[in-house]
């Protein structure tokens, strides 16, 4: 246990997160960093959900990668470098899309780490039909936001954040502002997993700010 010795003790049941399954949805900017943290802490088990292949622009944001994995499929040289750094975790991996007809795994927690609302729209379904909480992370230019999707108990995540459609326009993004909400993803995540539901984002929504230096938290009136 010495991987875990600086953080072991911080828990109440360590143990659960270690028996714990994450799906992650997205293997880009949030997701590789979720993902790292994930396997740092000690995740037992991890399910990658992505199709992306990396490219240069990927590279200011997507910790998990470097220049030598241009042109390279995302989920497998996510799955190789966090095995590196956490040989104990099993990861599976999906080198696919999440739509309609995809049935997902049976896992305690699913993180939202898409950057696209067609995507979220699909996973915010998906979870309801399977009773799983979902993390939400959003994050563009110096902003950024976090929630806590929890069937029957909050909000479904389209009524959170309405009816969006997608652009066709490039999203700019600083690198710090995507590492920060996925530290806060995985942070609730860990609170959900361990039922700290007290101090969870649940009927509340983090909104990010680092141009002002804001962390504000809204609460969303009306459950479901």
């Amino acid at each position: 246990m010495d991987r875990y010795s600086r953080h072991i003790s911080l828990y109440k049941d360590f143990e659960k997160l270690q028996k714990s399954k994450v799906l992650v949805v997205g293997a880009g900017g949030l997701g590789s960093n979720v993902l790292q943290h994930l396997v740092r802490l000690g995740i037992g088990e991890i399910y990658i959900y992505d199709d992306g292949v990396l490219d240069m622009p990927d590279l200011n944001r997507q910790i998990l990668y470097t220049p030598e994995d241009i042109g390279k499929e995302k989920v497998f040289v996510a799955k190789e470098k966090l095995l590196e750094i956490n040989p104990d975790v099993e990861i599976h991996i999906h080198n696919e899309r999440v739509l309609e007809k995809t049935d997902l795994p049976d896992v305690d927690i699913v993180i939202d780490c898409f950057d696209n609302f067609e995507s979220r729209k699909i996973i915010d379904k998906k979870i309801h039909e399977k009773n799983i909480p979902l993390i939400h992370g959003g994050v563009e230019r110096f902003y950024g936001q976090v929630t806590d999707i929890i069937p029957g108990k909050t909000k479904k995540l389209i009524d959170i954040l309405g009816n969006i459609e997608d652009s066709d326009e490039v999203k700019l993004v600083t690198p710090y502002s995507v590492s920060i909400i996925a530290s806060l993803q995985v942070s609730e995540a860990v609170k959900i997993l361990l039922e700290d539901y007290e101090n969870a984002l649940i009927n509340k929504i983090l909104i990010m700010d680092l141009i002002y230096n804001t962390f504000d938290i809204i609460e969303l009136k009306g459950n479901m």
